[in-house]
């Protein structure tokens, strides 16, 4: 989850997951933090009890930040237009974006929920 709005869909997902037979790996950038508590009728603390696994955002050793995690796919919701600007050109600088570099070249679905609009181009 980045710091973009609709920090409610990120939790959205993450209560589905939780119902499902997927295993969940959180990642909170700093900004999401901050407007999980603004959005949210929900702590931070309440968003980390939802997932199974939790890794710091700057954590780039983590597992998701490998290949060899074996994933079904990786979300990004909600997406910052940062996030999905530093994914489109190969950032990986915090575990989001290198995890997503990874999910891309081991040819894995990612899907990303930009919220801000109108878009740029």
């Amino acid at each position: 989850m980045t710091g973009a709005t609709g920090q409610v869909f990120g939790i959205r997902a993450l209560e589905l997951l939780a119902d499902s037979e997927y295993e969940s790996h959180l990642v909170l950038s700093n900004a999401s933090k901050i407007n999980i508590g603004q959005e949210a009728a929900y702590s931070v603390d309440d968003v980390v009890s939802l997932a199974d696994e939790v890794h710091d955002v700057d954590n780039i050793g983590a597992p998701p930040a490998s290949g060899s995690f074996n994933t079904a796919g990786q979300l990004i919701v909600p997406c910052s237009m940062k996030t999905l600007s530093n994914v489109a050109h190969g950032n990986a600088a915090n575990l989001i974006t290198r995890s997503a570099d990874v999910t891309l070249k081991e040819r894995r679905p990612l899907v990303v929920m930009p919220r801000e609009k109108p878009l740029n181009r």
